[in-house]
C-alpha cells in the first residue's frame, strides 16, 4: 500500500515540478475544461469575505487561484504544493500585487506547515482526485482552520462510464499524480463521515462540481 501511495506521489512531483511549471496555464486541459469556471465557484462562495479573510490554496500550482482572489481584494493569501519550481511562478505570479503571501512546498496528507487554526478558508480546487488519503488532508484542513472556517472544494468528477475507466485506469497507472475521481454525492459522504458539515454542493458543469464545508465547531 505504500509503494502505491509513492508512486502517485512521485508521479505528481514529477508533473508539477518538471513538466508543468512553465506550461500548465496554457495546458489543453485548462483551455478545454475551463479551469477559471471553479475559480468563480470559489470566488461566489468566499464572497464579501475575500477581502478580510486569511486564504490557504492547497494544490495552488501556478497560482492562477491565488492571482484571481488579489484582483478580487484579497490581501492575506497563502499557498501550498508538492513541486517548489510551480510555487515559483505562482510567487512571479503575486509579486506584482500588494498582498501579503505565504507560499510553501507542503503534502497536505502529511502535513501541513501552518499553526491550528490559522486561516479562515481553506480551498481544493482540481486537487482532491490527487489525494491517496483524503481523509488524512481533511484532517490537517481542519486543524489549520478557525473554528467555524470554510472548505471550498471544486474537482472534476465527470459522467459514468468515464469516470469509472479513468479510476480503473489509475489503479494501474498514475498519470500526474490523478488518483481517484470522486462524484459530487461521494464526496460530500466521505466530508460528512469525517466530521464536517456541508452547506453547498452543486454541478459546475458536465466535468465538475463544487462543495462548500464548514468546520464543526467543537
Amino acid at each position: 500500500m505504500a509503494n502505491q501511495h509513492d508512486r502517485y506521489k512521485a508521479s505528481s512531483f514529477r508533473a508539477y515540478n518538471e513538466k508543468l511549471p512553465d506550461r500548465y496555464d496554457t495546458s489543453i486541459a485548462v483551455r478545454f475544461f475551463r479551469l477559471s469556471t471553479m475559480d468563480d465557484f470559489v470566488l461566489a462562495a468566499l464572497g464579501q469575505d475575500v477581502a478580510s479573510s486569511s486564504i490557504l490554496d492547497v494544490g495552488c500550482a501556478t497560482g492562477r487561484l491565488l492571482e484571481r482572489l488579489a484582483e478580487a481584494g484579497a490581501r492575506d493569501l497563502a499557498g501550498s504544493d508538492l513541486a517548489p519550481r510551480i510555487l515559483d511562478v505562482a510567487r512571479r505570479k503575486l509579486a506584482r500585487f500588494d498582498v501579503e503571501s505565504d507560499l510553501r512546498c507542503a503534502d497536505a496528507e502529511t502535513s501541513l506547515p501552518w499553526a491550528t487554526d490559522t486561516f479562515d478558508a481553506v480551498i481544493l480546487t482540481g486537487v482532491v482526485h490527487h489525494f491517496y488519503h483524503p481523509e488524512a488532508a481533511f484532517r490537517e484542513v481542519d486543524r489549520v482552520l478557525r473554528p467555524g472556517g470554510k472548505l471550498i472544494i471544486a474537482d472534476a468528477c465527470f459522467f459514468p462510464p468515464i469516470r469509472e475507466l479513468f479510476n480503473l485506469c489509475l489503479r494501474i497507472h498514475p498519470h500526474e499524480g490523478d488518483c481517484h475521481f470522486f462524484t459530487g454525492t461521494q464526496l460530500q459522504r466521505l466530508l460528512l463521515a469525517c466530521g464536517w458539515e456541508v452547506s453547498h454542493r452543486e454541478r459546475l458543469n458536465w466535468w465538475s462540481f463544487g462543495i462548500v464545508a464548514r468546520r464543526a465547531l467543537s
